[in-house]
């Protein structure tokens, strides 16, 4: 019998430390981790932009002196960062019903990160049901 072997070319699971990880939530709150902040620059705030045909949102980095930009806040002991992204949202009628993340978050060639709306997976906190006793 012949087999038809298919190499995965996916290749392993990337260390957190190593890869760019963004979610939002039903709050609006975007979070990155570590690595996304760093490779934005570690900046104070950041510009949030929207492109509307595509549903990407694009963030670059900013500081607060910019009348629109938005706070990039540690979290958690500077393990995660966050932005509150309410006004934003709702000014682009993006609703979130639960936790988020980006499949395929990237920066591209002008440093804008890129967050597509349309890929996306739930990882939200799920409560199991109690159990019947």
């Amino acid at each position: 019998m012949a087999l038809h072997w298919e190499v995965f070319r996916g290749g392993p699971t990337r260390p957190e430390n190593q890869a760019l990880s963004v979610t939002i939530n039903y709050k609006n709150v975007l979070t990155f981790n570590k690595y996304t902040a760093k490779q934005l620059g570690n900046p104070e705030a950041v510009l949030l932009m929207f492109e509307k045909k595509e549903s990407l949102i694009g963030i670059v980095p900013s500081n607060m002196r910019e009348k629109d930009a938005f706070p990039l806040k540690p979290k958690s002991g500077a393990m995660n960062y966050i932005v509150h992204a309410a006004p934003f949202c709702r000014h682009h009628n993006i609703m979130i019903e639960r936790t988020e993340r980006f499949d395929h978050p990237e920066i591209d060639d002008e440093g804008i990160l890129r967050l597509d709306l349309k890929n996306t997976h739930d990882v939200s906190n799920r409560r199991k049901p109690p159990r019947k006793t």
